[in-house]
């Protein structure tokens, strides 16, 4: 097993940053031929998500999503509007309540891909992105690459 951590930076309040580059590039050093990657976001106001990596499918789901949740200045949201002042200390002043419904409604806290013939198992248009709701931020994101054990003489997989 391979593992890795990223840092990912969005400079601006939302931003979607496409990770397949720098996975295949993990993927590629570890001599992978077959097993599998798996990214994890300890993080609760983005998330990853795998689907085409586009300037206007990033508008489309901005609009969507204001309409699902709207930003915190337009919506009121208990997780905002009930934080006690020592809360508000930890946290920061900034409401943010839209980001984690956001982060809840359109990404996963993990991803597990495919390997095989030692690349991501992606679909032609398929990229792997992070999609922050509430920067601007630096994230860590863990990845690990685990590699498929061999099959034995008698054909079946051996075990460790």
């Amino acid at each position: 097993m391979v593992s890795a951590r990223l840092a990912v930076t969005v400079d601006g309040p939302e931003g979607v940053v496409d990770l397949t580059g720098e996975l295949r590039r993990i993927v590629a050093d570890s001599g992978t031929a077959e097993g599998s990657l798996h990214i994890y976001c300890g993080h609760t106001t983005c998330g990853l998500v795998v689907n085409e990596r586009d300037g206007g499918l990033d508008l489309d789901m901005s609009e969507v999503l204001e309409r699902i949740a709207p930003h915190s200045g337009k919506h009121h949201y208990a997780h905002d509007k009930l934080r006690t002042p020592a809360e508000r200390l930890v946290h920061g002043e900034r409401d943010n309540g839209h980001s984690h419904a956001r982060a809840m409604v359109a990404t996963h806290p993990e991803l597990n891909i495919p390997i095989t013939s030692g690349t991501l198992y992606l679909g032609r248009w398929q990229a792997v992105m992070l999609a922050e709701f509430d920067g601007p931020r630096t994230r860590e994101l863990l990845v690990r690459v685990h590699t498929a054990l061999p099959p034995t003489a008698t054909g079946t997989t051996a075990h460790a």
